[in-house]
């Protein structure tokens, strides 16, 4: 069967891989010695489970505990995948809970109508602090409800997002968690519900904005990274394209002075 397959973050008990299966391929009956979760970024699919026969035409999770026995059809221009594999003993500390059921479900879109998980997805492949912020992120948004509009904000999640604002440094997930006394997971998750959208992407897009005022105010594209945070000019001129829309040489044109 063709596979194109890339680890994009490693972490002790646990692999994030980014995986396209070719068209129209099948994958026979098998089991995973880790809980799965997976996320359908393009294309469609079919997942076999005992009696259960369902097809995944959109962006969706599927959830696979340990050893759950499964076999897939991928569809005619193939199917690509990003999978978080967690070892079994690593299911409390990351997921925040066990004993997880088979099943695909549709994903629910951010407020502003976008799927995060592909930003999620970037931040893995880029490394660095965000990789680990962005892979409890991407967890925590598996098992995410929707918050109602009459809920108050807590007072700790706005000490979290002065945190990720005003803090240039790297910042220790666990610490934050800590310090909020809460666990990563339901930060992450509470965060997602009250914000509109995860604390690893609100960071980057607080950054991203630090980045465009250093370029208005006429600092190279290599020192505005930099400044900002970023890794490299590459990474910030992704991100000016992904949430605005246009290249960074053709947003300065745009808007010279």
């Amino acid at each position: 069967m063709p596979i194109r397959q890339k680890t994009l973050f490693e972490t002790d008990g646990v692999k994030v891989r980014l995986s396209h299966y070719g068209a129209s391929a099948d994958m026979a009956p098998h089991t995973h010695g880790y809980t799965q979760l997976s996320w359908l970024l393009a294309g469609e699919l079919a997942e076999q489970h005992g009696r259960h026969d369902i097809e995944v035409l959109g962006p969706s999770l599927g959830i696979k505990p340990a050893d759950c026995r499964h076999a897939n059809r991928y569809g005619r221009d193939g199917s690509l995948i990003l999978s978080v594999n967690v070892e079994e003993d690593r299911l409390p500390g990351l997921l925040g809970q066990a004993g997880l059921d088979w099943g695909w479900a549709r994903q629910r879109e951010q407020r502003d109508g976008r799927d995060p998980v592909p930003a999620l997805a970037a931040l893995l492949a880029a490394g660095g602090e965000e990789a680990g912020w962005a892979l409890n992120d991407l967890v925590a948004r598996a098992f995410a409800a929707p918050a109602d509009a009459r809920d108050a904000t807590p007072v700790w999640i706005d000490r979290v997002r002065e945190q990720l604002r005003e803090e240039e440094n790297e910042l220790d997930l666990e610490a934050v968690a800590a310090q909020a006394g809460v666990h990563r997971v339901h930060l992450s998750r509470s965060f997602a519900r009250h914000v509109g959208m995860a604390p690893s992407l609100y960071r980057t897009r607080v950054r991203l904005a630090r980045a465009l005022r250093g370029l208005m105010e006429g600092q190279s594209a290599a020192d505005a990274a930099y400044a900002a945070g970023f890794s490299d000019q590459a990474h910030l001129n992704r991100w000016i394209k992904r949430e605005t829309g246009f290249a960074p040489r053709r947003l300065s044109r745009l808007l010279a002075a």
